[in-house]
């Protein structure tokens, strides 16, 4: 599995990977696509900010779901 940094890895992997009629679709817009650039235009604005170093001590993957407390799914029900 190739290293996946941005949206345009994922292009380049969709394409490959994917039955080009669906890849073509899913990759253009309407008659115009002029929705289809607004959202690229969008997108490109979003500046995601990577940290690291930050101290993750007393964190937690609990929350409330429906009014109910729920762990990270994923973790062992086994006590630690």
């Amino acid at each position: 599995m190739p290293v996946i940094t941005n949206i345009e890895d994922l292009r380049v992997l969709a394409k490959r990977r994917v039955p080009r009629m669906f890849y073509d679709y899913a990759d253009s817009g309407s008659w115009t696509e002029s929705t289809y650039r607004a959202n690229e235009a969008d997108f490109a604005r979003i500046l995601l900010r990577q940290r690291v170093a930050v101290n993750m001590e007393g964190r937690s993957t609990r929350t409330t779901m429906i009014g109910r407390t729920s762990r990270c799914p994923w973790r062992s029900r086994r006590p630690a």
